[in-house]
């Protein structure tokens, strides 16, 4: 009957643990990733509603000085319900407009890798790691932003997909903080590598 020594034993088990400590990276990265999106969508969100409050309040607050500032400028009551009332369509339009901002941000906040195609566009990614005897393609499939590229005899590792180096390069420092020391950021367009510089 076979059996594992103590060493064999304690090596599988830090295999087990390297690769749950990876997982658990990964998933806090993702988390964290659509967590900070979220936020931009609601920062986004109060922005908006406020800038189109401070707009109506600024046109509303204009046409009641120009016709009340002299007698000059009066207007009759039938006059001014009928100024009210383009009013109140101009903010119920501005509300259907906000509310359609809002519908498309969240759809975006829910599905951040379905909001946009990325064919032809260049994207960056950071690549941690390229091992010769490590095989991860059981997990990549259910990792979004993770990407398993075979070369060489190597299987490497990037994760991300950034429409701009300054986003990939505050990752990459993310990622080496979290011990991936080697990391480096890698650029793709139609999913072939291209050189950094092409990118340009």
């Amino acid at each position: 009957m076979p059996y594992l020594s103590e060493e064999e034993l304690d090596e599988l088990n830090k295999k087990i643990e390297n690769s749950e400590e990876k997982e658990r990276i990964t998933q806090f990265e993702h988390t964290k990733a659509l967590r900070e999106e979220k936020e931009k969508g609601e920062k986004f969100k109060i922005a908006t509603i406020i800038l189109g409050i401070v707009a109506l309040l600024g046109v509303a607050g204009t046409v009641y000085f120009m016709n009340f500032s002299t007698p000059a400028g009066m207007i009759s009551s039938k006059e001014h319900k009928k100024k009210v009332a383009k009013l109140e369509k101009k903010i119920e339009e501005q509300t259907q407009n906000i509310n359609e901002l809002n519908t498309a941000l969240d759809a975006n906040a829910n599905n951040p890798v379905k909001s946009g195609s990325l064919n032809d566009k260049v994207v960056y990614a950071v690549q941690i790691g390229a091992f010769e005897d490590k095989d991860l393609s059981m997990y990549s499939d259910s990792f979004v932003n993770f990407k398993e590229i075979k070369s060489g005899g190597f299987n490497k590792y990037a994760v991300g997909n950034f429409e701009t180096l300054e986003e990939a390069k505050r990752f990459r420092k993310e990622m080496v903080s979290l011990g991936f020391r080697n990391a480096f950021i890698a650029s793709y367009q139609n999913g072939q590598r291209i050189k950094i510089e092409e990118a340009w």
